[in-house]
């Protein structure tokens, strides 16, 4: 996993290939997004989410095995965790369709990230994020998928 300011993320190119293509087409849209639109760039696409962070114990684990999963917290703070498979265990396989399996597990290892901020979570990255530690927290965040 990596964190990261928002402007430090092109830095990353060698290892996330097609970041400067998306961190350009979240400039591009990011004051005019829709919800449920998927904004596509050369290598993946962007979708942009809002809402409320929700209690830890109501968060899963989860992992993609098709996308690099980059998120950008344009708006509030969210908290976003990490683990490793061996400490976590399968609550719901792999949907090919959605890139994504589910897991259960202790949250120990955890983080705020707040608005500037961004993360990327790669395939071995067993990840739950959109949760609070304290109190419920706003949020927009741009969702970045680059294809591995």
């Amino acid at each position: 996993m990596i964190i990261d300011r928002r402007e430090c993320l092109a830095n990353y190119q060698a290892i996330l290939r097609n970041i400067d293509k998306a961190l350009s087409k979240v400039s591009e849209v990011e004051n005019t997004w829709e919800e449920g639109v998927r904004y596509l760039f050369d290598g993946g696409f962007v979708f942009f989410q809002q809402g409320k962070t929700k209690p830890l114990n109501e968060s899963q684990f989860e992992a993609h095995k098709k996308y690099v999963d980059v998120q950008l917290v344009l708006e509030g703070s969210e908290y976003v965790a990490i683990n490793v498979r061996e400490e976590v265990s399968m609550l719901i396989p792999y949907d090919n369709e959605k890139d994504v399996e589910k897991y259960q597990g202790e949250t120990e290892h955890f983080i705020k990230v707040s608005k500037g901020m961004g993360y990327v979570c790669f395939p071995w990255d067993i990840h739950k994020a959109i949760f609070h530690i304290e109190k419920p927290q706003e949020f927009i965040k741009a969702v970045i998928k680059i294809e591995i």
